[in-house]
């Protein structure tokens, strides 16, 4: 395949009929250990799992700049939307408890 095709060359998770959970298509760079629990209890399994993590936050698409600036925008203007929701629905009620009093 050509390179334009491919964001990066790491392995990918995809789902398998049979079984439902994903599979790795191309296992050089992530190890068998690191996707198999340990065996041991408590603090023997610890270097294994510190091992799956980083594998998976290496999987991770991490958002740029633009990316991070549109979903804080939208955060933002959620919060406004719902604190004047809010805000109105207390007010009502404010005012229907006054008028029942």
């Amino acid at each position: 395949m050509a390179a334009e095709d491919h964001d990066d060359e790491r392995p990918r998770l995809t789902a398998s009929p049979a079984s439902g959970r994903g599979s790795d298509r191309d296992s050089g760079e992530v190890g068998a250990s690191a996707t198999k629990p340990a065996k041991g209890r408590g603090l023997a399994r610890f270097p294994g799992f510190l091992r799956a993590s980083w594998a998976e936050l290496r999987r991770v698409k991490w958002p740029d700049g633009p990316e991070v600036a549109q979903g804080t925008g939208v955060v933002i203007v959620f919060c406004i939307l719902a604190g004047l929701f809010l805000g109105g629905v207390d007010s009502a009620a404010a005012e229907l408890v006054d008028f029942v009093i």
